[in-house]
């Protein structure tokens, strides 16, 4: 068996920003507030989303700071949040992962303008809404270069090779950085939360008694 640390390389392991979060969720369907908060790792992230890339770091690090305003005590509650991403597959999985949301259930919707390391953030109980990006001095050009050079079909075995050491080098260098120099982050007031991606497919229930006394 992996160890999930193991899973991690070493120059990135090692980051001093590498993010971490600190999570709260019920205890068991229908039941209360777990007493016990949960650490969630970037390998966990990895673990879940499958690979290591510049995508699914760069929703850490601007989920971090989004988390940073909304839960400033430093606990993160899954059960209390939406959140609006685009279709990547990488910055979703951790959209969904982290925030507790789901499309299934209308709290995370996908929205296709946004672009990669975008989000809008709600804590639905206070109502709490921000928007956080990456800043556009932090994304490397020839990240997206390669990026464009695999998509156009004109590439070898070469390139890919490539493509995967520019991700995993900016990966790096956004765990090397507080979260906080990487995005812009803006509280939005009065926003209207647009309608769920997916049809009505019935309301999550599994939280409803995390009050209960």
């Amino acid at each position: 068996m992996t160890d999930n640390h193991a899973m991690l390389p070493a120059w990135l392991a090692s980051a001093p920003y590498l993010p971490e979060f600190q999570v709260r969720d019920t205890r068991h369907k229908y039941g209360r507030y777990d007493p016990a908060l949960k650490i969630i790792t970037v390998a966990d992230l990895l673990r879940f989303h499958g690979h290591l890339c510049g995508g699914l770091m760069e929703a850490a690090v601007a989920l971090r700071a989004a988390f940073d305003v909304l839960f400033p005590d430093g606990v993160i509650d899954r059960t209390d949040m939406a959140i609006i991403s685009n279709n990547s597959a990488c910055g979703g999985d951790v959209a969904a992962y982290l925030t507790g949301a789901r499309a299934r259930f209308g709290s995370h919707v996908i929205d296709l303008t946004l672009r990669g390391g975008e989000f809008i953030v709600r804590r639905m109980s206070t109502g709490e809404t921000v928007h956080v990006r990456m800043h556009p001095h932090v994304y490397p050009h020839e990240v997206k270069a390669q990026m464009r050079k695999l998509e156009s079909g004109d590439y070898g075995p070469e390139d890919i090779d490539l493509f995967g050491e520019l991700q995993w080098a900016y990966a790096g260098r956004l765990a090397s950085r507080p979260a906080s120099e990487s995005v812009i982050i803006e509280i939005l007031r009065d926003f209207t939360w647009p309608d769920p991606t997916c049809d009505d497919l019935g309301r999550r229930t599994d939280n409803d008694f995390k009050h209960a006394v």
